[in-house]
């Protein structure tokens, strides 16, 4: 068995490619730690490039092209067309992206027959397919007309008029609810005018050419039927609205009926009716309410524990007489006192019915609960509930933590097999450890590799 050199602390193995074909090579790697990088060196031969063929041909899918020769003609349009050319390989071996062989071959110069066009009425055809050059004159067009007419303007009738149409309510309108509109001018009403309006129209404008043929250019924009307008008035039409009143402005508060009648029409601005106060009335609860601060806090309408109601009241809206307080009877309240049990966890196949601390409604005293504690080690006179089998113990992320939320927790143990992060896979594998170190499984035991260090030996097959 062979040894492969060692140099810059790499394992390295060099060969030349001498022809085609595949050389293995195997390296007796399996089972062992390669503690070096593996270098194989491969020789190449450089290969070289050659000219095999090269050619140069010119067609054409209709007959515009001349007989074919190797120089430009001395007159008229022309094609070119460049030659092209086969590289081989000349000697086998490496050729790099840089390689490159130059070819040359002679141009051909075809010439161009010229085309011929004829006119026939509006269009200019073409006789014999070819070439046309620059700047050529084609045909000529006869010289067409055209005439442009319309485009006067009229008046139409115009009216004005105004119309109350009801009260909407933001979709309709109710037609019994309108506002009074009269044409005869009064004391007290409110003045309104139209304004006239009016629709002027103008003719179509209409365009003929009447005989076919060429138009000049116009270097500007030319007028055919100039601009006009025509101005329409309407007499304006005058309407009133009455003005709305009040029967008074103020009334006093009574034991009877008061009226106040609004007449109809409209107002420009808001107007006021006072209601003048009676005298107020005294009104005065009873309720004692010594020491409740001592065992309440204040509360609210929406948040509250007790509530005390005061035994005077107004049964019926209005003027209210003189009344006497009467003392109502009173009610006595005793606070009732919690107590605190601490509950213990039970196991039940997967499941863990964990212990709670629970206590009843009532005046708590002031106590404390100790805070839990982590050990590794029972503590002794204490019996532990296993909840290792359950889906209350939780099996531990890779590189994360294990999480406690803030409660009360009974006397528990979670085994070490819990603890340790699922998903290693040594679990009766020494062969999958390097020789000298060691990891933990599933289980939470501890696996002691058994992998050799390559020695770097190798086989050439």
């Amino acid at each position: 068995m062979a040894n492969m050199v060692i140099e810059d602390g790499k394992f390295v193995l060099s060969q030349e490619i001498t022809g085609a074909g595949t050389l293995t090579k195997t390296l007796q790697t399996q089972n062992k730690f390669v503690d070096k990088n593996i270098e194989i060196v491969t020789i190449t031969p450089a290969g070289t490039l050659g000219v095999d063929s090269s050619s140069v041909e010119g067609t054409s899918n209709v007959s515009i092209l001349g007989t074919a020769s190797s120089s430009q003609p001395a007159s008229g349009a022309y094609v070119k067309v460049s030659g092209s050319a086969t590289v081989g390989v000349t000697n086998a071996g490496w050729l790099d992206t840089t390689d490159s062989q130059d070819v040359t071959a002679a141009d051909v110069y075809y010439p161009l027959t010229n085309a011929t066009f004829a006119v026939s009425g509006p269009s200019v055809q073409s006789v014999a397919e070819g070439y046309v050059a620059a700047g050529q004159t084609l045909g000529t067009v006869a010289s067409g007309a055209q005439t442009i007419t319309g485009g006067e303007m009229s008046t139409t009738d115009s009216s004005t008029a105004l119309a109350s149409n009801g009260l909407s309510n933001g979709t309709t309108e109710d037609a019994t609810k309108k506002i009074a509109l009269s044409q005869t001018k009064a004391a007290n009403t409110y003045e309104l005018e139209t304004s006239g309006s009016a629709t002027v129209a103008r003719a179509a404008v209409t365009k003929q050419v009447t005989t076919a043929g060429y138009f000049a250019e116009d270097s500007t924009a030319q007028t055919a039927i100039a601009a006009g307008t025509q101005s329409v008035t309407a007499a304006p039409a005058k309407y009133y609205v009455a003005q709305s009143t009040l029967s008074a402005s103020s009334v006093d508060s009574s034991a009877v009926s008061q009226t106040v009648t609004i007449g109809a029409g409209y107002y420009h601005e808001a107007r006021t009716v006072t209601i003048n106060p009676m005298a107020a009335a005294t009104v005065a609860p009873n309720v004692a309410n010594t020491g409740i601060g001592t065992y309440f806090d204040a509360g609210t309408s929406a948040d509250n524990d007790v509530s005390l109601t005061p035994r005077y009241s107004v049964t019926s809206a209005g003027y209210v007489a003189t009344q006497t307080n009467t003392a109502g009877t009173p009610e006595y309240y005793k606070i009732k006192t919690s107590t605190l049990t601490k509950g213990t966890t039970t196991v039940s196949g997967t499941s863990a019915s964990r212990g709670i601390a629970s206590w009843t409604t009532g005046w708590v005293e002031a106590d404390s609960i100790s805070a839990a504690a982590f050990k590794n080690s029972a503590t002794s006179g204490k019996t532990y509930v296993d909840i290792s089998a359950t889906t209350d113990a939780p099996v531990l992320v890779a590189g994360d933590y294990l999480y406690i939320d803030a409660g009360y927790t009974d006397d528990l143990k979670i085994s070490l097999a819990k603890l340790v992060p699922d998903g290693s896979d040594v679990k009766g594998h020494s062969e999958y450890i390097l020789s000298g170190h060691s990891a933990y499984d599933n289980d939470g035991t501890l696996v002691a590799g058994s992998i050799q260090t390559y020695d770097g030996s190798f086989v050439v097959a």
